[in-house]
């Protein structure tokens, strides 16, 4: 047995598909097949079901594939004991995180290190599935993603972080109504990059032009962050997107100007993880200082406009 075909394992149960477990690993299908026949030759037993025309894991192949997930646990803690020693650190911690919360990790892991010492992580931005999916799978320490998107089960530990700010977003090019608000109405009629639709603060913000009965004029729809960032600089779209999710810091100064929008429902990002899985050490210390850490002070500072300083005449 080798670990390669345990991994092969994991990957067709969270594909569902030989030949998306097959691209996920970096092989060709029919080694990828090959190696899973050889392992229930060695085991004398069928793994994944074969004659129907669902994809299906037989009842033997569940029990195999729960060792398989806590035998490459074992062996990536391990590794990562090793690379402890190795590197005089306190330890590693894995933290998988939804794309608009990402530039919160370093006012956690800045909370953490002052906590537990000097250590690495591994920050891997994920939709909210997929968090869930290798939080099961001991892939992942930590998920930080939508509250309301983790299953209620006892196998979850969850905290509510913070409730999403979300803001419209624009350059000096258009003009925006004075005040701190603008309204779905006139957010409306200007040109947005938004998120794709599949992603949850979309969904919100329709939820928003749906409330109030207007149609939204969007030039750009995509899964990147960066992208839309890069273009509303450009000063050819607005965009509407939690305060969470731009930069710590926009510059040049005055550059971007933000809008609340009234009514808005917002979603609240949380903290999550297995609770009948027993931690590292160090996983569980930096679990803990989470937990101890405040973000609202940081967030209301997110993205303020910097005020230039006044020249002496």
């Amino acid at each position: 047995m080798f670990l390669k075909q345990l991994q092969y394992l994991r990957e067709i149960e969270r594909h569902r598909s030989f030949s998306k477990a097959a691209a996920a690993c970096g092989v060709s299908q029919p080694a990828l097949s090959r190696a899973v026949r050889q392992l229930e030759d060695e085991l004398g037993i069928v793994i994944i079901d074969r004659k129907k025309k669902v994809f299906g894991i037989t009842d033997d192949g569940a029990r195999v594939l729960k060792w398989a997930h806590d035998i490459l646990r074992g062996v990536s803690e391990l590794r990562n004991e090793v690379s402890v020693t190795k590197r005089a650190i306190a330890g590693i911690v894995r933290i998988g995180v939804i794309p608009t919360a990402v530039h919160i990790v370093p006012l956690l892991l800045d909370a953490a290190q002052e906590r537990c010492g000097d250590f690495a992580s591994e920050v891997h931005a994920l939709p909210n599935g997929s968090i869930i999916e290798k939080l099961v799978s001991k892939e992942l320490d930590i998920g930080i993603m939508y509250y309301d998107q983790c299953p209620q089960a006892k196998a979850f530990q969850v905290r509510t972080l913070y409730a999403e700010q979300q803001v419209l977003a624009a350059s000096g090019a258009f003009e925006l109504p004075e005040g701190d608000d603008i309204g779905w109405e006139a957010a409306s009629r200007l040109p947005l990059a938004l998120l794709t639709r599949e992603m949850r603060c979309r969904q919100l913000v329709d939820v928003g032009f749906q409330t109030a009965g207007v149609e939204p004029m969007i030039r750009l729809e995509t899964n990147s962050l960066e992208l839309i960032h890069a273009q509303v600089m450009t000063g050819k779209v607005a965009t509407i997107l939690p305060i969470s999710s731009f930069p710590l810091r926009v510059p040049p100064p005055g550059r971007l100007r933000l809008r609340r929008l009234p009514g808005f429902s917002p979603g609240a990002v949380g903290v999550v993880r297995l609770s009948e899985h027993a931690a590292p050490e160090f996983a569980s210390d930096v679990w803990d200082s989470v937990m101890k850490t405040s973000l609202q002070d940081d967030l209301d500072l997110l993205c303020k406009p910097v005020t230039a300083p006044r020249r002496k005449r």
